[in-house]
């Protein structure tokens, strides 16, 4: 088993030579780089999770070449080691990132939660608060790094005058986050504990007889659907 001090003076030597197999780190126990019969480099981490009744795997951090270079590749080895000191599996934490790069980043969660919803009516609101409002300030935020500030950032974003608007955006956002939980996708909810914003308050002015009275006037020439039955003729029943 060869070893060293792997370095880019050691690592070209090794390719060099015509040697394929692993070179490992004579500094850093665990830390090795693979040599292909094409001469290819890979740099890899040798670990056991939980003690030495269990099997040795092997995790590969990544081929030589940017962004990896014996320096940087020795850091990652390095905190993914700590990891495993931890207790904590690499391959099971590079997967959980994944996911959350991609499978749960805000932007495609939002269009799944929306493909989900039901009803014309909140399906609407939904992919219209999910478009104008939740994506231009979550972007592709991962879900379970949302914060309440996160959340906070979207109705500061949204104009003062749109209370109401605030109220729905509110709805379709707390309805996301609690479908979320309930898939499991996170532990809780950013959103418990927030106060829905506040109701539109109602106006105290009444139409005046002369307003109803243009009301009155304008209203049988409007489309069919806006007559009431006072106003539509009705048919002769002879």
């Amino acid at each position: 088993m060869a070893t060293g001090r792997i370095s880019k003076r050691t690592l070209d030597a090794f390719q060099s030579s015509g040697m394929t197999g692993f070179l490992w780190d004579e500094d850093l126990k665990g830390f090795g780089v693979r040599v292909a019969a094409s001469g290819a480099a890979s740099y890899v981490i040798q670990f056991r999770m939980g003690g030495r009744e269990s099997p040795t795997r092997r995790y590969t951090i990544g081929t030589n070449g940017s962004p990896w270079t014996p320096a940087t590749a020795r850091e990652e080895a390095i905190r993914l080691l700590i990891l495993v000191a931890r207790g904590i599996d690499p391959m099971e934490e590079d997967k959980k990132r994944r996911r959350e790069a991609v499978d749960l980043a805000f932007s495609k969660y939002a269009d799944t939660f929306s493909a989900a919803c039901k009803g014309k009516g909140w399906k609407t609101l939904v992919n219209r608060s999910i478009r104008l409002h939740l994506k231009p300030v979550l972007g592709n935020k991962p879900l379970p790094t949302i914060t309440r500030s996160d959340v906070v950032a979207v109705f500061d974003r949204m104009p003062e005058e749109q209370t109401a608007n605030k109220r729905n955006v509110f709805a379709v956002l707390r309805h996301l986050f609690k479908w979320a939980v309930s898939r499991g996708d996170i532990l809780h909810s950013p959103m418990e504990g927030m106060e829905t914003p506040l109701p539109v308050k109602p106006r105290d002015r009444w139409l005046l007889d002369a307003e109803i009275k243009q009301i009155w006037e304008q209203a049988p020439k409007t489309h069919k659907c806006f007559v009431s039955d006072v106003l539509r003729p009705r048919r002769s029943m002879a």
